[in-house]
């Protein structure tokens, strides 16, 4: 039964990344719907998802009954569960209203049909915001009356800060002379069991951080009793060079700073101000290798790959680019800054690789295994996270956590990718040092195409960063 469970639940988890790989590019070719209604939303690909569900918890129930791991598990399945029901059982559509027109109260379904809502919707007043000194919307300001012909109530709607009346959420989608364009979405179970499961995997990951039997935790005692490999003269021309260009830190720094200033928003809009971000915080990251030996090795090439990143963005950097007003939110920049900080500990964790893969030193390639693992845990973690709170903003701002995007579906992707690392005792290929670098390899190939391939391949709502 175990080894059953065991070989349905990698079998069904490498079918699904197979399978979100080509669906993103049938996506491409053919457009999003395609994909959506014959991929996405098809019977037998919930019933791959089911299958993984089904058989991981059987499997880890088999093997360890740790908390930490059982409730990893568990907030996945939740996840994955909340994700059928709002499949299920939730609705969306589409509905206009004109400020001089009549009260409306019929809106357009997802799938073409036209339904009445159980109260008339009518638009009083639309106000454009601005700010200080500045030509370009930054919000849109709506004032509504809901009326259900027991009661009329009074509400407003700006761009993410949606609007809720007996069970429905209503979010601005475009703003045209008077006339408000509203998305609508009732979800009452779905969503609550959705964001249940985010909290349960976070507080998973947390427990997994602190339990010295887990995959971070061995890693880390096996870490303390190694010694760095390189002498004592490596290690400090390492650090020789990382204090001279620890002043590059000042380019990207200076720039994010400048941009947040005018903008008044932190800048993470485009893919030259994610990659700004990117190199600072993998210039953070050789700045923090530097202190500690066993990470000197990683400070040069660090600093190099950031070199890289910010002479790429500065190619492409438009200073005078202005903002969309929906991009005006903190989550967005909360969302775009934590899963930078898990792109840069993935390819911090390929740049260690790499440098193992050179050497010919087994004792030192196992070491850079175990940093490479130890790297690898909060990675993982901040993408997730990062994915997490990218649901809630686009719930918040479009009615729908999850809308099957390439780069959503590619961020899923890296996830599922990075998550093999952990799953040493079942999969022992991964446990050795050679085969974990070259998989490291792999999952930055996954980032890179998260990143670059989405935005100028694949497209979509996210191209922008």
């Amino acid at each position: 039964m175990k080894q059953l469970c065991r070989l349905l639940s990698f079998g069904s988890a490498a079918a699904l990344v197979a399978v979100l790989i080509a669906s993103s590019l049938i996506g491409s070719l053919c457009g999003s719907s395609f994909a959506i209604d014959n991929i996405y939303h098809s019977v037998w690909f919930i019933a791959l998802w089911a299958l993984l569900a089904v058989t991981a918890m059987i499997y880890i129930l088999c093997t360890s009954r740790r908390a930490s791991l059982v409730i990893l598990h568990s907030s996945l399945c939740l996840v994955l569960l909340g994700a059928a029901v709002s499949f299920f059982t939730s609705q969306h559509g589409e509905i206009a209203i004109a400020q001089e027109g009549a009260p409306a109260s019929m809106f357009t379904t997802s799938d073409g049909r036209l339904e009445k809502l159980p109260f008339r919707l009518q638009l009083t007043r639309i106000d454009t915001l601005f700010s200080k000194g500045g030509k370009q919307p930054n919000d849109y300001k709506a004032h509504i009356i809901a009326d259900d012909k027991k009661e009329q109530t009074v509400h407003a709607i700006s761009l993410n800060s949606p609007m809720r009346i007996k069970g429905y959420q209503f979010c601005i989608k475009g703003v045209s002379e008077g006339n408000l364009s509203l998305l609508l979405s009732k979800d009452p179970y779905g969503r609550r069991i959705s964001y249940a499961g985010y909290f349960m995997v976070f507080l998973a990951f947390i427990m997994l951080f602190f339990d010295r039997q887990s995959y971070f935790g061995t890693t880390l005692q096996q870490l303390k009793g190694k010694d760095g490999s390189k002498t004592e003269r490596e290690n400090e021309r390492g650090r020789t060079f990382t204090d001279k260009a620890i002043y590059t830190l000042f380019i990207p720094v200076t720039l994010l700073a400048l941009l947040w200033y005018k903008r008044g928003v932190f800048p993470a809009t485009s893919g030259a101000e994610a990659l700004l971000l990117l190199a600072f915080v993998i210039t953070v990251l050789a700045v923090l290798a530097r202190s500690r030996k066993e990470f000197t090795h990683l400070s040069v090439p660090l600093f190099i790959t950031a070199t890289v990143a910010t002479v790429t963005a500065l190619c492409s950097f438009e200073w005078n680019s202005g903002v969309q007003p929906i991009l005006r939110t903190p989550l967005l920049s909360l969302h775009v800054t934590v899963i930078i900080i898990a792109y840069a500990l993935i390819a911090s964790t390929a740049v260690n690789a790499v440098i193992a893969l050179c050497s010919k030193n087994k004792k030192r390639m196992a070491t850079q295994a175990l940093l490479g693992r130890l790297m690898l845990y909060p990675a993982t973690m901040l993408l997730a996270t990062g994915i997490f709170i990218g649901a809630v903003w686009a719930n918040i701002s479009w009615g729908r956590y999850w809308g099957w995007d390439p780069k959503e579906v590619w961020a899923l992707i890296t996830l599922l990718v990075c998550s093999v690392a952990f799953h040493t005792r079942s999969l022992r290929l991964i446990a050795k040092p050679k085969a974990f670098h070259l998989f490291s390899i792999l999952a930055f190939l996954a980032v890179l195409f998260t990143y670059f391939g989405v935005n100028y391949l694949l497209g979509g709502l996210h191209s922008y960063a």
